[in-house]
């Protein structure tokens, strides 16, 4: 579906790419056991530091690539609804005052 319109109410790749840019580093956060450690050192800080001050890095490139996926995405829908055909009037089973 690459390049085309994308039909409302559809999980596309897209958006389950941007769902994975935000929950990764949620769950790394949340998995302190695997960076609850003073060792290695890089530039005298241990790994729990610079492990941290890296993933606010790393966690802002995967909200950048997270918004840019759903605004793509957007306008793919934004473009499937132009291009659907208008639903005729009176498509609610019967008339108004009958």
């Amino acid at each position: 579906m690459a390049g085309g319109t994308t039909p409302p109410g559809m999980i596309t790749p897209l958006r389950l790419f941007a769902a994975l840019c935000i929950l990764a580093p949620t769950v790394a956060v949340i998995a302190v056991p695997t960076y609850n450690t003073a060792t290695p050192k890089l530039g005298g800080f241990p790994f729990f530091y610079w492990y941290q001050l890296l993933l606010v890095v790393v966690t802002g490139i995967l909200m950048v690539a997270a918004y840019w996926a759903m605004k793509i995405d957007e306008r793919r829908r934004k473009e499937f609804r132009a291009a659907a055909p208008a639903e005729p009037a009176g498509r609610d089973g019967g008339e108004a005052g009958a």
